[in-house]
């Protein structure tokens, strides 16, 4: 955990660990369960991949990767806690990760988000899929994708397609290379943070996430 978190955000981070945990119980057993935060993960610009749905400012100061599954009952909770962080901090690059590992509604889903953004709609489909109670169907994947003005008969075609199925299996395994051990796994810049995160806690680990970067950044200047 870095020295550089504040009090509050211990007391944040205390709970995002606690939730993690139960989490990755569910999905794999406790074995497994890492710390809340890692300071030494992988540069979250690193990990974005060509084809990846940029949703924030694609030249942004701090990036978010995010692993989610749309089904998954924590990575719906921080929904609204992303989007607002999104609307107030105008200089985030957030990179959306679908990883289907819930089932076949799932990956049902995901299919389908990639089948949207085929036609520019990953967006507004994303969040339809994020705030609707039941689980997607191809009935109501339809309905979400005409009331969307998606080209529901191409949608339905390239849900099955190659493109998708490719999408669907790099996603995946960029996830097992990584050894997430459940989602959502976020990383901001070089901080690892799984569990679920509320507004507080992102707002938190952004300002940290700004700082490394800016002492790094005037580290380097005084040096040369």
């Amino acid at each position: 955990m870095s020295q550089q978190t504040n009090p509050r955000s211990n007391s944040a981070l205390a709970r995002r660990s606690f939730t993690a945990g139960m989490f990755a119980i569910a999905i794999i057993g406790p074995a497994l369960i890492g710390p809340a935060l890692a300071d030494s993960a992988p540069s979250a610009a690193t990990l974005i991949r060509p084809g990846d749905p940029i949703l924030g400012n694609p030249n942004g100061d701090v990036t978010i990767i995010e692993f989610y599954d749309i089904r998954c009952p924590f990575c719906r909770a921080m929904y609204p806690h992303m989007k607002k962080l999104l609307a107030t901090d105008k200089k985030l690059r957030f990179v959306p990760v679908d990883y289907p590992v819930l089932g076949p509604a799932s990956l049902l889903g995901t299919q389908a988000l990639f089948a949207a953004q085929i036609q520019h709609k990953y967006a507004p489909l994303r969040a339809r899929l994020l705030t609707e109670p039941a689980p997607p169907t191809m009935a109501s994947i339809q309905v979400d994708a005409k009331s969307l003005g998606l080209d529901w008969e191409k949608m339905e075609f390239d849900m099955s397609g190659d493109v998708v199925a490719a999408h669907v299996e790099a996603n995946l395994a960029r996830g097992r290379a990584l050894k997430l051990q459940g989602v959502p796994a976020t990383y901001i810049n070089s901080i690892f943070a799984p569990g679920g995160l509320d507004y507080a806690d992102l707002v938190d680990i952004v300002a940290t996430a700004r700082k490394r970067e800016s002492d790094v950044t005037n580290g380097n200047k005084s040096s040369s």
